[in-house]
């Protein structure tokens, strides 16, 4: 177990090294100030529409509008706050989905590409414990990648003073289960495949492109059931039984995806 600790802390700091992980995780600040730009600005526009203020100012016109105007501008506002949280959830999802696969896709197969495996592996480390390493090396990231981009939501409903929407409860978690089962499919691809072919075929790989006529639907993980985009938007909660069932479901699909890549590591000569 050391051993394995061992590798997946120098794991990190590896990927840590990488340009396009520092960008991502900069980016998903960076864009927590785009979207509370975008949201002053509608606020302003419906605010001049309705010709009322948000602050309760003397000199503001709220005392003229008629309750009907006041339940359409706290609706448009609703609407407005919950709508921007599922854009930024969704660039938040498609980012981590990026970095996942660019992560466990390359974990592995990069190491084997330059050589530097033959090295780790003279050492009294199995291959079992290299995979697993590089597994919860490229996990540890996603965990951080996980709590920037929730923290740059929850700053993001604080300083527009906006209500925060109850389906991103659950969404960080969920989000996060989804990630590493991307990342297990393409570090298990990527023991048979070049990186970037086995990311493209990962994210494809959802039966979320079949009809639940085709026997496909049935035996392809559902990354989407993970998606809280319409939850958000709607501003429900979603079941904690189903939160419960998704992760029990992203567990065991983590755990058989690493198993058959342990099964195709094994055999797979190392040049």
């Amino acid at each position: 177990m050391k051993r394995t600790l061992l590798i997946a802390a120098d794991s990190i700091r590896a990927l840590l090294h990488k340009r396009l992980l520092v960008g991502l995780m900069v980016a998903s600040i960076a864009l927590t100030v785009v979207v509370s730009m975008m949201f002053s600005s509608a606020r302003e526009s419906m605010t001049e529409s309705f010709a009322v203020q948000i602050d309760a100012d003397p000199k503001s016109p709220t005392a003229k509008m008629t309750e009907k105007e006041k339940r359409q501008f706290k609706e448009s506002m609703e609407e407005a706050s919950f709508g921007f949280q599922m854009g930024f959830y969704f660039v938040a999802s498609f980012g981590g989905t990026i970095v996942a696969l660019f992560i466990f896709s390359t974990a592995i197969s990069s190491e084997i590409r330059s050589g530097t495996i033959r090295v780790t592996l003279a050492k009294p480390v199995s291959r079992t414990q290299f995979l697993v390493g590089k597994y919860l090396g490229a996990v540890a990231v996603m965990a951080a990648y996980t709590a920037v981009a929730s923290i740059a939501m929850v700053a993001f409903t604080h300083t527009q003073r906006i209500e925060l929407s109850p389906a991103l409860t659950y969404v960080p978690w969920l989000m996060f289960w989804k990630h590493l089962m991307l990342g297990a499919v393409a570090m298990l691809l990527s023991l048979f495949m070049h990186p970037i072919v086995a990311s493209a075929i990962t994210l494809f790989t959802g039966n979320g492109f079949y009809s639940d006529r085709n026997p496909l639907y049935y035996l392809l993980p559902s990354y989407g059931d993970f998606d809280l985009y319409r939850e958000v938007f709607s501003g429900t909660l979603m079941d904690v039984a189903d939160v419960g069932w998704l992760t029990l479901y992203a567990i065991d699909f983590v755990v058989v995806m690493l198993l058959l890549a342990l099964w195709r590591f094994r055999k797979k000569e190392i040049v």
